[in-house]
């Protein structure tokens, strides 16, 4: 089994553990990690020594975050710097910062809107399941057809507001403080059920304990995109409404208007504060790692074992 699977197999059982493993994988000193430096952390991890001493504890321990941020749990490959988990908050962060910004013009909140959903739908394709080659093209281009869609839908309040001449404070109060909120997670979790819906049409592996691949499910596959986009709309969705709330609490305060530059400041000092703290949680929120009954498979799976439960990649 790969490093990375067996790890989750054995140690993401609860959501505490999970999300204390999952702070140190998403330390931003991995994002710059070297191939030389993950392959001798890989060589450390599937050498057969047992740890004698605290020096080598430390080793592993060292070993095990490096390869866990860096190595594709299904593949077994390099993740791209900009792609690695690590990534994920300091790319979208400032993105999210300047969605939450007042835009009452199209292109303001083109440029916001459309780099979010390009990088959450690479992303997306990126820590997926693997597919067969002969999907690549097609997956590539339903990401592109995806990022078009999912941007377009983003600015189409805007679009409305603008063609019909709706300029009226209550209109322009909802479509650019209070819509923007449930609309960008929605499409962040749409955006995750398109990227990866070869997972569901195709299947993903599913193997038992051992690590021994049963077969293609399109169950598990269903349910490791489900997981993940619940996770990503819950992750976009809470994070801009509670920096939204804090804005509008520090709008009403003198200081702003003495100093409106504290206000940009301080939305800017919250929204990565609000994220830092949902993306570990939205990523740990369901096992990395994911289970499933044997009873809850095709037919087809269930006939080639006798195993209870089985495993699958989740994905990110």
């Amino acid at each position: 089994m790969e490093p990375n699977l067996h790890f989750w197999v054995r140690e993401s059982q609860s959501f505490v553990q999970r999300f204390l493993h999952w702070l140190d994988i998403l330390d931003p000193t991995n994002i710059l990690l070297s191939h030389e430096k993950i392959k001798a952390s890989r060589e450390l991890l599937r050498s057969e020594q047992t740890p004698k001493d605290h020096t080598e504890d430390q080793k592993m321990q060292k070993a095990w975050k490096q390869s866990l941020a860096t190595v594709h749990p299904d593949t077994g490959s390099v993740i791209p710097m900009l792609f690695r988990p690590a990534a994920f908050l300091p790319i979208t962060g400032p993105l999210v910062f300047l969605f939450l910004q007042k835009h009452k013009g199209i292109k303001a909140a083109l440029f916001p809107q459309f780099f979010i959903h390009a990088y959450n739908t690479e992303f997306s394709i990126t820590n997926g399941n693997a597919i067969h080659a002969k999907y690549s093209l097609e997956q590539q281009l339903l990401g592109i057809t995806t990022i078009l869609s999912t941007t377009f839908f983003g600015i189409s309040p805007l679009l409305m507001m603008n063609r019909y001449s709706l300029k009226g404070p209550a209109v322009q109060n909802v479509v650019t403080k209070v819509l923007p909120i449930p609309l960008l997670a929605f499409l962040s979790t749409f955006n995750v059920v398109v990227s990866r819906s070869h997972e569901y049409q195709n299947g993903i592996r599913v193997m038992d304990k051992n690590g021994n691949i049963v077969g293609l499910s399109q169950e598990a596959g269903a349910k490791a995109v489900g997981e993940t986009a619940l996770s990503r709309g819950l992750l976009f969705g809470t994070s801009m409404l509670l920096s939204s709330v804090f804005a509008n609490f520090v709008e009403r305060t003198n200081l702003v208007h003495q100093n409106p530059k504290f206000l940009i400041a301080m939305k800017l000092n919250v929204t990565l504060l609000v994220m830092g703290l949902m993306v570990p949680v939205s990523f740990c929120l369901f096992p990395q790692t994911g289970q499933i009954q044997r009873t809850s498979l095709e037919p087809e799976i269930q006939s080639l074992t006798e195993e209870t439960d089985l495993f699958y990649n989740r994905g990110l």
